[in-house]
């Protein structure tokens, strides 16, 4: 009994000290407090702007994908997973620099795939007071998150792209000249 009603207190208390990341109206909430403004890139799909509320570009979220053979695994009998591994890269405001990478969060019935975006760059305290980024707390946000994603990617590619060895028998008896083609043998 003591272990279930400590268990309970855990869990009361990590849900309430969690931040609630919403979207209205364009506006990036955290615990109803506006945070950054939100716009979907009109020409690159599932693209984001991120701005300060003075309306401001600062960061630029772009989702990228690769092919991985190893993580297709069976999600009910009859389907499998595409083996395409999607995530987020968060870049400066002129595209010029990849800060890290970053998972898709939330679900589709939300459409809130960034969150996991959003509470990184909240709980990092990236912005400044004034709507502008703090270049030396996003340094440090980028070496903690990394790029797991492209050195995933890179090592998919290392594996699948090795060259296979073709070994051709061209040992004919008796030796015919020109393009010999057998079907059927």
């Amino acid at each position: 009994m003591k272990k279930i009603i400590t268990i309970f207190f855990l869990i009361v208390s990590l849900l309430g000290f969690s931040q609630k990341i919403k979207l209205k109206d364009g506006i990036v909430l955290v615990d109803k407090v506006e945070f950054l403004k939100l716009r979907e890139d009109k020409v690159s799909r599932h693209c984001y702007i991120l701005s300060n509320l003075k309306g401001e570009d600062i960061l630029y979220i772009r989702s990228s994908k690769y092919y991985d053979a190893s993580t297709i695994k069976p999600t009910t009998p009859g389907q499998y997973t595409d083996g395409y591994v999607s995530y987020f890269e968060v870049l400066s405001a002129d595209l010029n620099t990849i800060y890290f990478e970053n998972r898709y969060s939330g679900s589709p019935f939300n459409s809130l795939y960034t969150e996991n975006i959003l509470s990184n760059l909240y709980n990092g305290e990236v912005m400044n007071a004034d709507g502008t980024l703090n270049s030396k707390k996003l340094e440090v946000l980028s070496k903690k998150i990394g790029f797991e994603f492209s050195k995933r990617r890179d090592e998919a590619n290392r594996t699948s792209t090795n060259p296979s060895t073709i070994i051709i028998n061209n040992n004919q008896t008796p030796q015919r000249s020109g393009l010999n083609i057998n079907l059927g043998r």
